[in-house]
């Protein structure tokens, strides 16, 4: 629709272009067009250069090219502007990542902070209100689910000897809770990868994992489709 509207914007101003008298003096060179985008010239020059360049097509190209090209002014954006853009950032960042903070207490699992729902025997109950109801330990193992879009990840830790755990992440379609083929799952520790694994069953296990702090992604051929960032200490 809008750009129907600016051919008929061009069509009319063509037509009404037409009608002017031929334009009159000499055209104004590089100085003058510069000087007239700077508001440099003149009352009276800048009224010539105007009367001008509406009725003559080349000088009036060679101002919107000068226009156009003009270098803006570097403008440091308000710091309310800056805060507002990072809060939207980490927001989109924060739907795209279940984070799962823990700490082993011998072989106790505590949660410590979830942006997923926990599994607690068959029931799914977001974080916040285990906090509420003071639920906090879990023996051996722990499951904590979110969903991404369409798809839902559910990462299972479970407590090993010797300050380790075993990862199991399962990938399932949201509706229909049947698992997701042919994705690639890999650990991540810093900027190293760990381990990688397509997951011909929607399903991959990361065993003997040391504790601390990693990243687990999930990506399709085309795109990474979620991300998991896991933080376990003693």
């Amino acid at each position: 629709m809008s750009q129907d509207f600016e051919k008929l914007i061009n069509i009319v101003f063509e037509k009404w272009k037409a009608k002017l008298p031929p334009a009159q003096g000499r055209h104004p060179d590089e100085e003058d067009f510069a000087a007239f985008v700077a508001n440099l010239l003149p009352p009276k020059e800048t009224a010539r250069l105007k009367n001008h360049v509406l009725s003559c097509s080349r000088c009036s190209e060679i101002l919107a090219a000068s226009i156009k090209l003009r270098v803006v002014e570097e403008i440091e954006p308000p710091d309310k502007l800056l805060k507002a853009s990072q809060g939207l950032i980490n927001k989109e960042i924060a739907g795209r990542c279940l984070e799962i903070f823990l700490q082993v207490k011998d072989k106790l699992l505590e949660i410590l902070n979830t942006t997923g729902d926990v599994l607690v025997g068959q029931e799914l109950i977001p974080a916040a209100v285990l906090r509420s109801r003071k639920i906090r330990d879990f023996q051996d193992e722990i499951t904590i689910l979110k969903d991404f879009g369409n798809i839902r990840v559910e990462a299972k830790i479970e407590t090993k000897e010797s300050g380790n755990f075993n990862l199991q992440v399962i990938i399932k379609e949201k509706q229909t809770q049947e698992t997701i083929k042919d994705l690639r799952i890999s650990l991540i520790k810093g900027d190293v990868e760990l381990e990688s694994y397509l997951a011909d069953s929607g399903k991959v296990v990361f065993e003997h994992v040391l504790l601390g702090k990693y990243t687990v992604e999930i990506t399709s051929p085309k795109d990474k489709m979620a991300e998991i960032s896991i933080d376990i200490k003693v």
